[in-house]
């Protein structure tokens, strides 16, 4: 009984404790609650104003639906690092160093959330709010994540949701440590996380604003909802090398001086100098109507320096003050390696054709860059120097291009002189300066409704009002301001008829305004054919030469209703080389490596020949036929980039080895994603140039003659052939009718088969010596070409194996019939590829290949690149195209 009693009174003091605790524990509940709510009272206001929308944490996801389309940052955001020290204990676990001994994925992610909660970091959306976006279409496909684009309802705003792939790289490294393939399979999800850890962290303006987040596993899968781990971020346009060939100076700098900022943010972060330790163009977005510039993958930065045992391991291409090895790390090397990435990505390309006044100072700075002489701050003081003296000229000002590209000194392509011109831009003018931009018509239509377009004779041309050809028959031009076609200004109808009629790939021009005959600044975008079907396009006004018109002298035909849409040529390209983006990247390594430049990419080794110059020959090369012009020279230059400084100086003029030549095969080459030729620059010289060139006196007896009438040579440089490339052979049988059964390639046959397709489309002869790699043959006898239009090797195709990033390629550029259908011929590869040596420095005259013209080497690629496509084509008819293309 006593012992019954004593039971129910422990129960009975159990209950009454648990009941207090739980009294405790909901007011302090509701205490928090009423604290958020009344911090949330002033977040409407702050909301609604676009300019300070970034200076808070993102808001619950209700107010993402009603203001999704308010996502702009502002320039002074708070960072979210209250606790240095615990995050940098976090990242170090993000960062393991032994993966065998790292948290499996999934608890790490657990344990992530639960820091980031204790952080008041907390996802702006809930798993389930993510499961929900509607999936538009997938932006990048790579090897580590997904990228797609979604959007948020009921506004419809567009975001990116990254998620984890397949992370082969992350799980060799993992299964080298331990073998265990369930657990390293997941382990990418490491780097996904980093990313969300990093972005919840830095608050900049020039990053990307993440809208939420899901951390729920490790699970890898196509499904949302099946995805363990998920980022939300705003959505923009990546960046590339056309997307500032169009924007005024002033808007160059600002953008520059954007960059500036968050290198200098980087530098200096509460977590200590963070480093990039990979970076490429498109990992920066252009976010927005303001097209604000801002880095978009955040998974590849590091918080620790370099390790390192010497002072060598610290070395950065370019720099010119070494970073000294302290204490087993490179003492600053994060920031100068950070500047190291972003001046042969963006620098290189913001600050270029300056306003006449600033060049000298923009050269000295964008040089000093380069060469990573600067930190940050430094820079940004420099620009915002350049900006206030150029502020109020240039604010109202679009550069506009005249003049003919003229030497200036060893390596320089071209000096292009900028004219002042004082535009005022209404809308009509924006909304024409985007149509141009974009290549594409924009889709409103002007008040009073769409005009008709009107066709009228004006002797030498046919004139189409409101018409154009939109994202059509563009090419590149030696004036040109934008480098995906020939744009130019000019000052009234007569002037764009004399530029037309003096190019003789122009055979229409548009002219962007509905009055050309008034004497006002124009844009004139040129055409290469003008046989196709104008579209309507208010405001613009195409003209057509008469001898492209119909046999009897009639017109084209009108478009009278809506176009059908279909997939440019331009469009096909840049999609193609977006798709093929990993397999480039991987052919372009395995050749730098095999030339002896691992590690450097072929951007980095041209940016470091442009800052570089030849200071001597060592030689001369033998040539072919002791009458061919000009020559081939061993040349050393002034600075070595992965200890080397050895290169070929190539200026042949035949009669059987043209350097024009080479440089065409190089072009179609890269076009196609071949990578079987070493990479190639266009290379000027002048008189004092050739005398500042030491060493072998063939050099200067050889070029002298090219130098009396004081123009300049026109030459190219390349990399020399280190010592492991050996003579080979081409082992691939070639057969006489298509195979039976198709046996897979291994990967010495595909490597030749691509090495013969090189070779058959520019016609090299075939008692070329053969040289190469590991069975990587490498055309560095390309400066042969076009010299045997007979050779035949479409009997290597016939095994009905072909790389599918060429057969990707070749696609966009087959012939077009009224309908938008392709057939098997090819008709603009020629063309592309001559436009791209033009757009290199070189003009009509000096593409000549003994007596065949420019009309005649397009001819022959084309041709050939028909006759290859007919046979895989007939491949994939009879084998199917998963079989053929590998």
């Amino acid at each position: 009984m006593r012992c019954r009693l004593r039971y129910k009174a422990g129960w009975t003091a159990f209950l009454f404790i648990f009941s207090i605790a739980g009294l405790i524990l909901t007011y302090r509940q509701i205490s928090e609650n009423q604290g958020k709510s009344t911090r949330m009272k002033n977040f409407p206001s702050e909301f609604t104003d676009q300019h300070n929308v970034e200076n808070m944490q993102m808001p619950p996801l209700y107010m993402l639906k009603q203001k999704s389309d308010i996502m702009k940052p502002p320039e002074d955001i708070p960072d979210n690092i209250s606790n240095p020290d615990r995050l940098k204990r976090i990242l170090k676990n993000l960062y393991p160093e032994n993966w065998g001994k790292a948290k499996d994925a999934d608890e790490m992610a657990i344990e992530l959330k639960h820091e980031l909660s204790e952080l008041g970091i907390d996802s702006a959306m809930s798993c389930k709010d993510i499961d929900m976006l509607r999936v538009q279409q997938p932006v990048k496909i790579g090897s580590k994540k997904y990228v797609d684009r979604a959007l948020i309802k009921p506004n419809n705003k567009e975001v990116v949701v990254k998620s984890q792939a397949n992370d082969q790289e992350t799980k060799i490294k993992c299964m080298q440590q331990v073998y265990d393939v369930e657990k390293c399979h997941v382990m990418g999800n490491y780097m996904l996380m980093r990313e969300i850890l990093f972005m919840s962290l830095f608050k900049n303006p020039a990053v990307v604003s993440p809208l939420g987040y899901c951390l729920r596993g490790d699970n890898i899968h196509h499904e949302m909802k099946k995805k363990g781990i998920l980022l939300v971020v705003e959505s923009g346009t990546p960046v590339n090398h056309n997307s500032f060939a169009f924007i005024p100076w002033f808007n160059k700098l600002q953008y520059a001086i954007r960059l500036s900022k968050l290198l200098d943010y980087l530098d200096n972060s509460p977590l200590g100098p963070v480093g990039m330790v990979n970076i490429r163009m498109d990992d920066f977005i252009l976010v927005g109507m303001q097209k604000r510039l801002k880095l978009s993958d955040l998974d590849d930065l590091t918080f620790e320096e370099k390790r390192c045992k010497t002072t060598q391991d610290c070395h950065i291409p370019n720099a010119l003050k070494e970073i000294k090895c302290d204490d087993g790390y490179c003492k600053g090397w994060n920031s100068k390696h950070n500047l190291y990435l972003v001046s042969t990505t963006l620098y290189n390309s913001l600050l270029t054709n300056p306003p006449g006044v600033d060049k000298n100072l923009v050269d000295e700075l964008l040089n000093g860059i380069l060469r990573l002489e600067f930190t940050a701050k430094e820079i940004l003081k420099q620009l915002e120097e350049l900006l206030k003296s150029a502020g109020h000229s240039i604010k109202e000002e679009e550069p506009q291009y005249e003049g003919q590209p003229q030497g200036h000194g060893q390596g320089h392509v071209a000096d292009v002189k900028l004219v002042d011109q004082q535009v005022i831009q209404s809308k009509e003018d924006l909304r024409r300066e985007e149509e141009i931009r974009n290549n594409k018509v924009l889709r409103d239509v002007p008040q009073g409704g769409e005009q008709v377009p009107r066709a009228s004779f004006t002797g030498d041309y046919i004139r189409h009002n409101q018409s154009n050809f939109p994202g059509l028959y563009d090419y590149v031009c030696p004036k040109s301001r934008v480098v995906w076609g020939c744009v130019m200004t000019v000052q009234n109808l007569k002037e764009a008829k004399e530029q037309c009629n003096n190019d003789f790939q122009c055979k229409s021009f548009v002219l962007f305004t509905s009055n050309p005959d008034a004497e006002a600044l124009m844009t004139m975008v040129a055409k290469n054919l003008g046989t196709g079907h104008p579209e309507p396009n208010a405001g613009a006004t195409l003209f057509i030469k008469s001898s492209e018109v119909n046999p009897g002298g009639i017109p084209v035909a009108m478009v009278t209703k809506a176009p059908v849409e279909r997939e440019t040529e331009v469009e096909c390209r840049a999609r193609t080389q977006s798709i093929t983006a990993d397999a480039r990247t991987s052919r372009e390594k395995r050749l730098m490596a095999h030339l002896g430049l691992k590690g450097t990419s072929e951007d980095l080794w041209k940016l470091h020949v442009k800052t570089s110059k030849i200071e001597r020959c060592d030689g001369f090369n033998t040539l072919m036929m002791s009458n061919t012009k000009g020559g081939r020279f061993d040349v050393q230059m002034d600075k070595a980039i992965n200890n080397l400084k050895s290169a070929i100086y190539l200026a042949e003029f035949g009669v059987r080895q043209y350097h024009i030549a080479y440089l065409i095969t190089y072009h179609l080459d890269r076009l196609l994603g071949l990578y079987h030729i070493p990479p190639t620059v266009t290379w000027f010289l002048r008189t004092a140039d050739v005398a500042d060139v030491e060493g072998d006196k063939s050099w200067p007896e050889q070029l002298g003659t090219y130098l009396a009438n004081g123009d300049d040579i026109k030459g190219l440089l390349t990399v020399a052939a280190p010592r492991v490339i050996k003579q080979s052979t081409v082992s691939l049988e070639k057969r006489n009718s298509m195979v039976k059964t198709v046996l897979p390639f291994t990967r010495m046959e595909k490597l030749q088969l691509e090495y013969v397709l090189l070779w058959f489309l520019v016609k090299i002869p075939k008692d070329i010596d053969h040289l190469g790699y590991k069975g990587h043959l490498i055309h560095f006898h390309a400066d042969e070409a076009f010299q045997d239009l007979n050779v035949d090797l479409l009997g290597y195709f016939s095994h009905c194996q072909f790389p599918n990033v060429v057969y990707k390629s070749l696609s966009c550029h087959k012939c077009r019939g009224s309908t938008g259908q392709h057939s098997s011929s090819v008709c603009s590869l020629g063309q592309t590829v001559i436009q791209q040596v033009v757009s290199a420095g070189y003009n009509n005259k000096d593409i000549r290949i003994q007596s065949l013209t420019p009309t005649e080497i397009t001819s022959v690629i084309n041709d050939a690149a028909s006759d290859v496509l007919s046979v895989i084509d007939a491949c994939i008819k009879k084998h199917g195209r998963e079989k053929v293309l590998y």
